[in-house]
């Protein structure tokens, strides 16, 4: 959302890399978003700091939640069961709705997102460190990762931003009747790799892509998100992962999703 310094990161992805917060609860994330918050940008240029009292949640009536049915369900029968069960929840005892909503062009902001991610990584590491890089040192995925990236032209770059202000547009459209989008977290929950993956690296890019489907649009529009755990049956005993995400847009969007999962928790 632009309130999160990058100074100090690693430049690798200039408009898709941004800094997150990986907490055990709500409120362990909410001051860590206090604390990272960047001060340095005079107040005008940026949305008033909100930080919300997530002990409030009947302060938060009649919220509105989409949900896009066919990209929701494009995930796992436990994970999806799930987050369908926490929405049911979040209807009977807030009175939160969920209407049913489109979003287009899902698999092209995939792909538009992987090009600007890859052409940015792949321009912030030429100048110095490509030329010098032993590739017997890396893992074939990561060869096969740099390799692609090195391929995109400019004019892809370019279309691919394109496609996000498209999308982006859409969302915004999607934001005027409803107060967030709720997605699984992931399509899968964790996978065994292969025996020879620490040697070799992993190439499962089917399961690498379904555990990345629901992240690509918050990171690449800039919408902030928040994911919660809930627990899923996938042998015995049953485990917590982390299964509900809701991304949500709009000025003091960031405030909303902490009180969002504050309520879900």
């Amino acid at each position: 959302a632009g309130r999160l310094s990058n100074s100090g990161l690693l430049p690798l992805n200039w408009t898709v890399g941004v800094p997150g917060i990986l907490a055990a609860t709500v409120e362990d994330a909410l001051i860590a978003y206090a604390a990272m918050v960047d001060q340095s940008r005079p107040a005008h240029s940026q949305p008033q700091l909100n930080l919300p009292m997530l002990t409030s949640t009947h302060c938060m009536p009649n919220i509105r939640l989409a949900r896009y049915g066919k990209w929701f369900n494009d995930s796992s029968d436990n994970i999806r069961g799930c987050c369908d069960k926490a929405l049911q929840i979040l209807r009977a005892h807030y009175g939160w709705e969920t209407v049913d909503v489109t979003v287009p062009e899902v698999e092209e902001m995939r792909l538009a997102h992987y090009v600007t991610m890859g052409a940015e990584c792949s321009a912030s590491l030429a100048a110095k460190y490509l030329e010098k890089l032993d590739k017997s040192e890396i893992g074939w995925d990561v060869r096969i990762a740099l390799s692609a990236y090195g391929s995109f032209s400019s004019r892809a770059y370019l279309n691919a931003q394109r496609i996000r202000n498209r999308q982006m547009y859409f969302h915004n459209k999607i934001f005027e009747t409803a107060d967030a989008i709720v997605t699984p977290m992931t399509g899968v929950t964790a996978y065994a790799l292969q025996d020879d993956a620490l040697r070799t690296g992993e190439l499962d890019y089917i399961n690498a892509a379904a555990i990345s489907r629901y992240s690509i649009a918050g990171n690449f529009l800039g919408l902030p998100a928040i994911t919660v755990t809930g627990r899923v049956r996938q042998g015995r005993p049953p485990r917590r992962a982390p299964v509900h995400r809701p991304a949500v847009g709009g000025g003091d969007a960031a405030a909303f999703s902490l009180r969002h999962a504050g309520s879900v928790l």
